[in-house]
């Protein structure tokens, strides 16, 4: 429980760094936001291989533990 509370408090830590970095330099918390925004688009774009891949993970494992089983949820 500790590492996840740390890890939250990392990203807390680093968005509100890269939000007043983008604030300081644009004078506005709304430009800051839409430049946010536009660099958080930009790498969902270039993680997406890394979801499908992933997700294709997550279906392989499900049909696997279906054939296990044969379908039955009680094993």
């Amino acid at each position: 429980m500790r590492f996840i509370g740390g890890l939250i408090v990392v990203i807390a830590v680093v968005f509100v760094a890269v939000m007043g970095f983008y604030w300081m330099r644009d004078g506005s918390l709304q430009s800051a936001g839409r430049e946010m925004d536009k660099d958080l688009s930009g790498l969902d774009r270039t993680t997406q291989p890394l979801q499908d891949a992933v997700g294709n993970v997550g279906e392989a494992t499900k049909e696997t533990v279906g054939r296990a089983t044969d379908g039955d949820d009680r094993t």
